[in-house]
């Protein structure tokens, strides 16, 4: 199957509010459109996570971002000097249908990743992503490390880069805290 068709019959997924296991810029995760409190739900119960846990939304581009958050100056020189995917918690959500933290924050990363912005970018609006696991256990860096129970519980796998196998991890994460760029995750 060609780029653009995989994208095609992920995004008829995305837009049914349904559920897909796909590749990141980082390692294996679980998606589903950003606005789809059905899709959001359906996560929570595959990875049998906490309610209140939040998650990484994805986005194609600065202004894509820009339409979400307000990047703070401090936060768009820390993430020009990146080289590793960086997502970002930002605290002024401009869009309270977004799945925010109790904090009202939400965390955003500007995807690398052709496949990833390509999707996004088609959808029109930001994509979840958690790791492709069930809570607490580890995240898997390759497809063949993904518990099959995960892999049938999804409604579409994404047949791409599934023979990719890299040592991939997951984002950075960072927020800005009293003026400083404090890593949550590194």
């Amino acid at each position: 199957m060609e780029l653009e068709e995989i994208i095609q019959k992920t995004l008829s997924f995305l837009q049914q509010e349904k559920v897909i296991l796909y590749p990141t810029d980082t390692i294996w995760g679980l998606g589903c459109d950003a606005f789809s409190q059905k899709g959001i739900q359906r996560i929570q119960q595959i990875k049998q996570r906490p309610l209140a846990k939040s998650f990484i939304l994805l986005v194609a581009s600065r202004e894509m971002l820009e339409h979400y958050v307000e990047i703070p100056s401090k936060i768009s020189t820390f993430l020009a000097q990146q080289q590793r995917p960086t997502s970002v918690i930002y605290t002024e959500v401009y869009d309270k249908r977004l799945p925010v933290a109790e904090d009202n924050s939400l965390a955003f990363r500007v995807v690398q990743d052709d496949f990833c912005k390509q999707l996004i970018e088609a959808l029109g609006r930001p994509l979840i992503s958690t790791s492709a696991n069930i809570s607490g256990e580890p995240s898997p860096t390759a497809f063949d490390q993904i518990d099959p129970i995960i892999q049938q519980a999804v409604d579409f796998v994404v047949p791409y880069h599934q023979e990719k196998q890299q040592n991939a991890l997951a984002s950075q994460l960072v927020r800005l805290q009293e003026g400083q760029v404090v890593y949550i995750r590194k």
